[in-house]
């Protein structure tokens, strides 16, 4: 795979994901300038060759692709906007490539925005958690000009295993939306499945082995039940990111006029574990656990 010496990109945004994202283009030999709103995050990315710079605008000004990776709109409107943000420093001749999962009407006010101002922006946004970030085999739904995500694949390629070309940028983030919606009612029902047989007094191993022997078993699937065997929710996709990505597809679906009646129940389902909304997605299985009440479930 070509290196990327010679390559000047900008990277905002440096949490866990980002971070561990960015750090493939490091390896990959390229000049990388980061920018964090709170600077310890980007610290060990510092300390593996990166440049800090002191604002998103001054982190962009020379890069020949910007990369932001944020964790939701809010976000989004601090790192693009402003006479510090990104649209501040971004040069004519870059591409702008947001990997965030955002709401489509965010988006879509970057797309304009980027259009108004002569300049090239992918919406990037990622299918995948933290091992795939560390292993480099996300997988990216891209909206945007042709030729801007085909000239972007050579930051794609040692980011991810793949790029779907949906078309326009709010596309992409529907996209994303409906894939994450998919993800939390597989959790769900996964979880659902565990309680369930755990209260007819199978173990959560054998669960876990008799599920994975049959048609039902996607990857998702098997790695919420061996997660919820284990007991162990160190979140690779917080509770709290799955309510805020739900939040946008149901925005969405009222805006498009449609209904998601299963993203719905898993949405509330994921609402109830908010007490446990720092963990993994796979700890809804706490909900269906028969040391709680079956009124829990039932509310």
């Amino acid at each position: 795979m070509q290196d990327l010496s010679g390559r000047s990109i900008a990277w905002i945004g440096t949490g866990t994901m980002g971070g561990l994202m960015a750090t493939r283009l490091l390896d990959a030999r390229a000049s990388l300038t980061v920018w964090n709103r709170t600077s310890e995050r980007a610290a060990p990315l510092v300390g593996k060759g990166a440049k800090f710079a002191n604002s998103a605008a001054e982190a962009v000004r020379h890069a020949h692709f910007v990369v932001v990776m944020v964790e939701g709109d809010s976000a989004s409107q601090a790192v693009w906007n402003g006479k510090d943000g990104v649209f501040a420093g971004l040069r004519p001749d870059a591409i702008a490539i947001d990997c965030s999962t955002l709401s489509p009407v965010r988006t879509q006010a970057l797309t304009e925005r980027a259009g108004r101002l002569g300049m090239r922006f992918v919406a990037a946004p990622v299918s995948g958690s933290l091992p795939q970030a560390e292993a480099g085999t996300l997988m990216f739904l891209a909206g945007g000009a042709e030729r801007d995500i085909e000239e972007a694949g050579i930051v794609f390629r040692h980011l991810g295993k793949g790029v779907h070309d949906l078309g326009s940028p709010p596309l992409a983030s529907l996209s994303k939306l409906a894939v994450n919606g998919m993800l939390a009612c597989q959790v769900v029902a996964a979880a659902e499945a565990c309680g369930f047989l755990e209260r007819a007094g199978l173990s959560l191993d054998a669960v876990s082995k008799l599920l994975a022997q049959t048609p039902v078993a996607s990857p998702i699937t098997m790695a919420t039940l061996r997660q919820i065997a284990a007991g162990n929710y160190d979140p690779l996709f917080p509770i709290s990111m799955a309510l805020k990505d739900l939040e946008y597809l149901a925005s969405a679906s009222d805006y498009l006029g449609t209904s998601l009646p299963m993203t719905n129940c898993a949405q509330d389902l994921l609402d109830r574990a908010r007490p446990w909304k720092s963990q993994n997605i796979s700890a809804v299985a706490k909900l269906f656990s028969p040391s709680l009440p079956v009124e829990r479930i039932r509310k």
